[in-house]
This record gives C-alpha cells, sequence and structure tokens, in this order.
C-alpha cells in the first residue's frame, strides 16, 4: 500500500511540472511555400525571373550553353567571393530571404563586369540582374556558367552616369549624326571630355574573327542612316571582353559609351570615332544585313557551303533554270560554273509580296536562261539548301547587266565615268556619306608599293581615270576592298595593276568638302578586267 500511494503521488506530482523540451515543429506560416510563375523574355527590358531561368535550363541538353540573358533576383546564399581571382560564387532567388528555387551563380564577376576586390560588395537580401550564360552543367547542376556579371546591384548599374556628367544618356542617346556633328568641331587628335551614349546600327565589323579572342576588342562601324562612326576598340556589354566573333554583328543595334574623337592619320585624313574605353550599354540583336551593308557576295557553290543563319545576307549572280511557265512566285534553279541552288521565291525587293513575281518577270524581262543577281538568305527544307527571303537586284541583257534603277547613271548598267563621279560627288555635302552604293567605271592610274594589296589591311588605294592616264578630272579610290566585297587575305591573288579596267561599287564622301572619293573600306572592285568571280581570284 505504501508503494501504491508514492506512485500516486509521482504521478500528480508529474502533472504541475512543465516539460523542458518541445518536439521540434516548422514555424507556423499560415501558408505553405509560394509557388512562382516563371516570368520575363531574358532581354534588359524584360529579364527573366529565376523560376523562368531554371525552366529554361531544364530544355538544355548537358553542357549546354544558352545564349546570354538576363536574370532578375535576391542573392540567397554566398558561398565564396575571391579577392584573388576577382570571382564570386552565390546563389539568387525569386523570393527575398529564401533559398527556395535558388539558381547557382558561378564564378560570376561584379558590377559591370568588374572583378570583385573585397568580399562586402554583395550581400544576402541583394537584388541583382545577373548578366550571361546559363547551363545544366553535367545534366544534373542548373547554374550561370563561369563569366556572367552583374549588370544591376540594388538598383545601381554601372553603364549609367549621372546626365551632368554624359553627353546623351542611356534612355537618350545621342544619334550618330549628331555625335558626327560634336566631333567635327574638335580640334585634329581632340577628344570630347564628356563620355556620350550614342545609338547606331553596326554597318561594318572590321576586326578579323581570328583576332577578336586575341585582342578581347572589336572595331567596328555604327550608322543612323546618314553618317557613320567608328567604335575603336570597343568592349562587349558592360565592359567585358569580346571572346569570340559573333557576339556582335552586322544589323545589330548599340548604345555605346565613351569619349567621342577626332582622329587624323599622318596623310591628314579624317575618321570621327569613339575613342578607346568605350563599351556596349545596350545591345539589340538585328537581322543581319541590308542592301546596302553587310551582304556577302558569293558564288553558288561558296553560298551552298556556308553556314545557315537567317542573320546573314548573301548576294549570288546565275542563270535561271527550271521556271516554270506562270510561275506566280518565282521558284527555280540558279546556276553559275560553280554549282546549282533552289530560289524558293523572288520578289521584287526586300520584305515585298510573293505573288508579285509576274509583274517583275514581264518589268524585267527575267525568263529561263536570264542571268540575274539575288540576294537572300540560306535555308533548307528537307535537307535540301534553299535561298530563302530572295530578292531581285539585276539581269544581265549582255550589255553589262542592269539594275532595278534602269537607266540611270552610277549603276551597275550605266555606271560613272571618272568625270562624273567627280562631278556627282562635289555636288555632295562635305563629310555626308553617300546612303546608297555606286558604280563606277575606268582605268587604274598608278598604283604605289605603299597602298597596294596586301594581307595586313586587306584593301587598297589608286586613281583611275577613262584611259589610265593621269588627268585632271581622274577620280581617287581610296581604301577599297577586293573583288567580292572581302578584303584581300591571301598574297596568291592577283594584284590590280596601271592600265587595269575596274567597275568599283560602293559608297562615295566629298571629303572635307574638296576632294570627291569612296569611302574607307565601304568600296570594292566589282569586276576586273571583266572578271567578278571570286572562284578566279588566284593566279
Amino acid at each position: 500500500m505504501l508503494m501504491l500511494a508514492m506512485a500516486a503521488m509521482t504521478f500528480v506530482s508529474c502533472e504541475d511540472v512543465p516539460e523542458p523540451y518541445s518536439w521540434p515543429t516548422p514555424p507556423d506560416t499560415g501558408n505553405e511555400e509560394e509557388v512562382i510563375t516563371p516570368q520575363g523574355s531574358g532581354t534588359l527590358e524584360d529579364p527573366y525571373n529565376v523560376a523562368a531561368a531554371q525552366a529554361l535550363i531544364q530544355t538544355l541538353g548537358a553542357d549546354v550553353q544558352s545564349e546570354e540573358i538576363y536574370v532578375k533576383g535576391f542573392i540567397s546564399q554566398i558561398d565564396e567571393v575571391s579577392e584573388s581571382y576577382g570571382n564570386a560564387t552565390y546563389w539568387i532567388s525569386d523570393q527575398k530571404g529564401s533559398t527556395a528555387g535558388q539558381l547557382e551563380i558561378y564564378r560570376g564577376y561584379s558590377l559591370g563586369g568588374e572583378k570583385f576586390t573585397s568580399n562586402d560588395e554583395i550581400k544576402e537580401d541583394d537584388e541583382v540582374i545577373v548578366f550571361g550564360k546559363v547551363v545544366n552543367f553535367r545534366g544534373s547542376t542548373p547554374e550561370f556558367t563561369t563569366g556572367s556579371s552583374i549588370y544591376s546591384l540594388n538598383g545601381q548599374t554601372a553603364g549609367e552616369k549621372p546626365q551632368s556628367e554624359t553627353i546623351g544618356t542611356l534612355d537618350e542617346p545621342i544619334t550618330v549624326s549628331k555625335a558626327v556633328e560634336l566631333i567635327n568641331a574638335l580640334s585634329d587628335g581632340g577628344t570630347t571630355d564628356q563620355e556620350a551614349y550614342v545609338k547606331g546600327k553596326i554597318t561594318t565589323i572590321k576586326t578579323k574573327d581570328e583576332d577578336i579572342s586575341k585582342y578581347k576588342n572589336i572595331d567596328y562601324i555604327i550608322s543612323d542612316g546618314t553618317n557613320e562612326l567608328t567604335v575603336f576598340r570597343g568592349k562587349n556589354l558592360n565592359n567585358t571582353d569580346f571572346t569570340e566573333a559573333g557576339q556582335i554583328n552586322v544589323g545589330d543595334e548599340v548604345v555605346v559609351i565613351g569619349k567621342l574623337t577626332k582622329y587624323v592619320d599622318k596623310n591628314g585624313k579624317m575618321t570621327p570615332e569613339v575613342a578607346q574605353g568605350n563599351y556596349i550599354v545596350k545591345l539589340t540583336k538585328g537581322g543581319g544585313g541590308t542592301p546596302d551593308t553587310g551582304v556577302k557576295t558569293v558564288t553558288v557553290a561558296e553560298f551552298n557551303a556556308a553556314s545557315e543563319s537567317n542573320d546573314v545576307w548573301y548576294q549570288l549572280t546565275g542563270t535561271v533554270k527550271n521556271l516554270k511557265d506562270n510561275d506566280i512566285y518565282g521558284n527555280f534553279d540558279l546556276e553559275d560554273e560553280t554549282g546549282s541552288v533552289y530560289v524558293y521565291g523572288l520578289l521584287s525587293e526586300k520584305g515585298g509580296e510573293k505573288k508579285k513575281f509576274q509583274e517583275l518577270a514581264a518589268a524585267k524581262g527575267i525568263k529561263e536562261g536570264s542571268k540575274i543577281t539575288i540576294i537572300g538568305t540560306r535555308g533548307s527544307y528537307n535537307g535540301k539548301i534553299e535561298v530563302m527571303n530572295a530578292y531581285f537586284v539585276s539581269i544581265d541583257d549582255g550589255n553589262g547587266g542592269g539594275t532595278p534603277g534602269g537607266d540611270e547613271s552610277g549603276t551597275l548598267a550605266k555606271p560613272f565615268t571618272p568625270a562624273e563621279a567627280n562631278a556627282f560627288v562635289s555636288q555632295m555635302e562635305a563629310g555626308v556619306n553617300s546612303d546608297k552604293d555606286y558604280y563606277i567605271k575606268g582605268k587604274i592610274i598608278e598604283i604605289t608599293d605603299k597602298n597596294q594589296f596586301g594581307t595586313q589591311y586587306g584593301n587598297c588605294t589608286f586613281y583611275i581615270s577613262d584611259d589610265g592616264t593621269d588627268k585632271a578630272d581622274k577620280f581617287y579610290i581610296y581604301r577599297t576592298l577586293y573583288l567580292g566585297n572581302v578584303k584581300y587575305s591571301d598574297d596568291s591573288w592577283v594584284k590590280p595593276k596601271a592600265g587595269d579596267e575596274v567597275i568599283i561599287c560602293g559608297k562615295v564622301v566629298n571629303y572635307q568638302g574638296n576632294t570627291p572619293e569612296t569611302v574607307q573600306n565601304q568600296s570594292y572592285i566589282y569586276s576586273l578586267n571583266g572578271n567578278t568571280s571570286s572562284s578566279k581570284r588566284r593566279k
């Protein structure tokens, strides 16, 4: 009985003593974890959220990198900030203060692509927009691959500077024409005190593909359709290095920031430039070349061997074969001495209506056996290579051909004589490039050793006249490119010489109001002693 009494007292006693510990339970949030809907398009104006980036990565094969994209999120975890290597490994999430659905940023760089110099440059809960390529590493680890950069950190971007410190702004950049106007007001070799935001479309990539990864920068030309501006040794987005060809292309629209300068070479030639130290702050991918810029003149064989891309325009000349009677679309084979390719519909002009071929054929005399020049992109259907988006350029009637301009002077059908070219260009506004290409026919007077074609610069300078003698009305061909509108790059190719007859095609300018000439690297030898084929360049 004593033992029972003690047991009863023990049970009563335990009821009055609070438990020192309780079973662990998750915090009561009142809701389950929020499900984030993928949003955004991956552009600067509309960056992906983290959920959308994760969804994109799931579509990639193992170790396949995406195009460069923008992703917005909050820093959820920082693994390492390396001052030795200047990069950091951290994670971002769509929810501030949460690691749910987070994405790893592997060895990324700091704001504007700069190296990290201290471990307190970023912290958890910072809002960032990250720019770079994502990858499904080894098929199991979604991440931003090494080399990404922070475009904005808590709303601050490296590309943005106070308006008082710049000419123009990121949101309202100046035009190329305005930049050229400011440059023309400088003394020779002068540079603006302020950096300028300049917007333009890329018309020429001057740096060779093989040199881009070596020098990490690119020389290129931008235009607003009226004037051109050289971007000298430009850097990529957010002041990062260029690592390979194709990161920018002809037709892309850019906003660059840098100081403007009036570069004058030892021969007194002035070139308006964005000075070294510039970089791209906004890039809008374009659609490749236009009839005036960026077109690659190729043979049919070269077209068939080229890479398939809707971003590159090709000019081809050949004979119409297998054209059906009453074809309303203009489907046929185009043949030259190197091969044959199928043309999927021929338009009267770029972006025209496909059903207008009969009208085009009637107006230009296109029929079976006609020799024509067209421009188009390269595509394929059921494994068969085709010329896509093709439009008419000219038809050869046996007398030198023609162009949509018909009998207008300065066309392939009726090229300028040197005297006519001088008279025409002399009436142009000083320093303003022509908005289209012109053809000029004559014989070379003399080519000096200094300015002949060579592999270093790929261009050539000379005068032409109607008969190859030194006359007062000779026309200045300044740094023209080679046959096929390419840079001279092989010393086994035939070099023009005094007395050779050439037809030059390209833009012209009244340099400083007193020197009519072709625009540097914006003209090329269309024909050399009657030869236009790139397949006959070699000796």
